[in-house]
């Protein structure tokens, strides 16, 4: 069942992957034109699909109009002009009258409105698309228009392109600063300005790996930052994540020269705005210089601006650096990101850590099997510190009252109560973090997937403590032992062991293949909690099986059939010819090793109404297949001899 389950996950996955890429491809796409569609590749044939411009030639300011067309419908697109002589991929011109379900994009180097792609949610399909597209007030030489284009999520062209366009020869267009050279202190730290900084004890920008300092004044923040990469960053949330944030970057581009951008986000998918005649913020100084990416920006705390936070309040802080692209895109920061674990009061100056470096041990395994139940990962883990998962279970008020410890390193953590190890049906409750707090709620997995459901607050459920600090979830609860509303822990049970990520505010797929104790537990009686092995040795059993019977079994008794009629003469055995015995033997074992392969993967000793018809739905299923494999063999075997007649 779990397979199945599997199966339904990745299908709702690709689902969400076409669904948020129809709102248009990221950023990160700016560079190379290639969507990010996982498990699929750009198509090498002819491209059904054409980028026709209305003139051959362009002046500067001029409005072309630029059209794709195809011979089959598309769902989604990407359109840049670019020179044909350029070393760098700079897109060029702005695109206007884009029509619904498009969208501009600022793509590095260019002006704010260079790009032009789908948003298109409702999938609509199109057999052509045409836009105005306005030619930079310089002349840029000769250009042509660069296109991506999506007929479905795994059928797609990469880099369509127009005919040459012929222009005026290009004159020098400054994309970015040249900056000054200068750096910075962390002088006065915790004193006049905060500051945080990797590793915690360098001293500025020459020695910093990171190095974030700040200070108000006068309704303004002064904001210092520099990393030796690409582009350096800084932003702004009420939560711990790349989700709805305001974010400020320094950025390095091909040719060395830098600029400032401001960036809010969807989850990972970075959107850039633009600060022309933006007055809200400005750029004192930036510069790239010994492998380092340094900038010094002024910032009015409270803005009126889109998507900037009003800093006058509390956020947590992210911090980012990183590479960029030729053009100056900034690629995914891979493990150089870190994050506050409070939030932070900016009037105030302090020395800012990293939340990793606050991991603190709130649960720990002292009493366990003295005072409390406990089951961790490792076995001998000592703490939430350490423990990749970890829960205990005390009997609290004469055997009324349960209290429960979790900790996992995840972003929710989970202890599940079950009658048959299956997870439709299961009692659990679940830590997470919602809305700025850790709180232990209820859930049931349903019939269908186990996919758990939240219930309305059981009322003797009380959170006594959550935390989610350093990549560690953890939290302490109580509840009765006997709640109408719960599962009736004065019963015997499976326990249950799961943790995973979140997907923003919503409960992720746990992170591996849930664990549960071997045998059925009394919650109240203090006991040291085991787990089932994963069933990973029921895989390789099985495969081996399956190996055996149709690698193995079936393989020899096709070729005993084949090539083996005529080796033994008419000698018998067992009352047939030696070739048959040994086919009908050899197909007997196939059918024999099968059934068992398929017995020692949904039996565990004693069938549960989810596994045992589908047992007999997936041998219904392979008898289909077998005898669909068998006819076209047939049907082989007769076009052969009736070409040999």
């Amino acid at each position: 069942m779990g397979s199945f389950r599997q199966i339904a996950l990745i299908a709702l996955l690709e689902v969400s992957n076409i669904l948020g890429f129809s709102y248009g491809p990221p950023l990160s796409t700016c560079e190379y034109m290639l969507p990010h569609h996982h498990s699929s590749k750009a198509q090498t044939g002819v491209s059904p699909y054409n980028i026709i411009v209305s003139n051959n030639s362009y002046s500067p300011g001029d409005n072309l109009t630029v059209s794709i067309y195809g011979t089959k419908n598309f769902t989604g697109f990407m359109l840049q002009a670019q020179s044909i002589h350029g070393s760098v991929a700079w897109p060029l011109g702005i695109f206007m009258d884009i029509g619904d379900e498009a969208e501009n994009i600022q793509c590095s180097g260019g002006e704010p409105e260079n790009t032009v792609s789908q948003n298109n949610p409702k999938k609509i399909k199109w057999s052509s698309r045409q836009f105005t597209w306005r030619a930079p007030a310089k002349g840029a030489g000769d250009i042509h228009f660069i296109g991506t284009i999506v007929e479905s999520y795994h059928t797609y062209w990469v880099k369509v392109t127009s005919p040459v366009v012929t222009g005026p020869p290009a004159e020098n267009v400054t994309r970015g600063s040249t900056g000054e050279s200068f750096q910075i202190e962390k002088t006065g730290c915790g004193d006049t300005k905060g500051c945080y900084s990797l590793p915690k004890n360098c001293t500025g920008s020459a020695d910093c790996n990171y190095v974030f300092t700040y200070q108000v004044s006068a309704g303004k923040i002064v904001m210092e930052m520099s990393a030796k990469e690409r582009y350096v960053s800084v932003a702004f949330n009420d939560q711990k994540l790349m989700d709805k944030m305001d974010s400020i970057m320094c950025a390095t581009m091909a040719t060395n020269l830098v600029e400032l951008r401001h960036y809010d986000s969807r989850e990972h998918f970075m959107i850039r705005n633009t600060l022309l005649g933006n007055t809200d913020i400005s750029l004192e100084k930036i510069a790239y210089e010994d492998g380092t990416t340094k900038c010094r920006v002024i910032r009015k705390l409270n803005s009126s601006t889109p998507f900037f936070r009003d800093l006058t309040k509390k956020w947590y802080l992210l911090f980012a650096h990183g590479k960029t692209s030729p053009s100056g895109s900034g690629q995914y920061h891979r493990k150089n990101y870190s994050n506050t674990a409070e939030m932070i009061d900016l009037s105030v100056p302090a020395t800012l850590v990293d939340e990793q470096s606050q991991v603190k041990d709130t649960i720990t395994k002292e009493g366990c099997g003295k005072t409390k139940s406990c089951y961790s990962e490792p076995a001998d883990c000592k703490a939430s510190s350490d423990c990749s998962y970890l829960v205990t279970i005390k009997p609290l008020a004469k055997g009324k009252e349960l209290e429960f410890e979790l900790s996992a390193k995840a972003e929710w953590v989970s202890i599940g109560f079950d009658k048959d190890k299956q997870m439709p049906d299961s009692d659990a409750i679940i830590c997470a973090e919602d809305h700025e707090r850790v709180s232990a709620d209820h859930y049931v997995a349903d019939q269908g997937y186990g996919v758990p459901t939240k219930t309305s607050e059981p009322s003797s459920l009380v959170t006594l403590f959550g935390e989610s600090s350093g990549g560690i979830v953890s939290c302490r609860f109580k509840r009765d032992l006997v709640d109408s509303k719960m599962a009736n822990l004065d019963s015997m049970w499976f326990l249950v062991y799961t943790w995973g990520p979140m997907r923003g505010r919503v409960i992720g797929k746990h992170t591996s293949h849930p664990k549960t104790s071997k045998d059925m537990v009394r919650i109240t009686e203090i006991t040291s909690l085991d787990a089932e092995a994963v069933s990973s040795k029921k895989v390789q059993a099985h495969g081996s099986l399956m190996v055996i019977a149709w690698i193995g079994f079936a393989s020899v008794g096709i070729f005993m059939a084949r090539y083996m009629k005529g080796a033994f003469d008419e000698k018998k055995l067992l009352g047939t010819k030696i070739w048959f015995t040994f086919h009908r033997s050899l197909s007997f074992l196939t059918v024999l090793f099968t059934l068992v392969s398929m017995i020692v993967m949904f039996y565990d000793g004693r069938w549960s109404a989810v596994r045992f018809p589908f047992l007999f739905l997936m041998l219904f299923m392979h008898g289909i297949f077998n005898s669909i494999i068998l006819w076209l063999s047939q049907l082989v075997q007769m076009v052969k001899w009736t070409r040999s007649c």
